[in-house]
């Protein structure tokens, strides 16, 4: 794991994000804030602590190739159930350096645990990764 934990403020927020598993998936309804995280972690990145992460979304040129030279990071794709195709899914299932963070309802062909599945809550301006029931 590159990150078993994310933690930062962003005021009045504090984000407290924990991860069980190599592949975590934030589902959840629009509007929960997954992207304004995506967002805030465009920031982090560019911290010493928080190099590792690499960023993928709508915006993103050449996915498929610049995933595929990431190895040792923390990747986070937004939107992953519309930018997602099969080649990227086997590459996720089968480079074990990384470490992913996908933004997706669907997670059809991607081999994950009963921890890999969360939602976003928020409870006195903190933030966390909560297991989706």
């Amino acid at each position: 794991m590159i990150y078993k934990e994310i933690k930062f403020e962003a005021s009045p927020f504090l984000y407290e994000l924990f991860f069980e598993d190599r592949i975590t998936l934030v589902g959840g309804d629009s509007g929960t804030g997954k992207t304004v995280l995506y967002e805030m972690l465009e920031d982090l990145r560019l911290t010493d602590e928080y190099q590792a992460i690499k960023l993928f979304n709508y915006k993103s040129d050449n996915l498929v190739e610049n995933l595929k030279k990431c190895r040792n990071n923390f990747i986070v794709i937004d939107n992953a159930d519309i930018l997602m195709d099969d080649d990227i899914r086997k590459f996720i299932n089968f480079e074990f350096s990384n470490q992913y963070m996908l933004f997706l309802r669907n997670c059809d062909g991607l081999n994950v645990s009963d921890k890999s599945f969360k939602e976003l809550k928020m409870e006195n301006n903190k933030i966390t990764l909560e297991e989706e029931l």
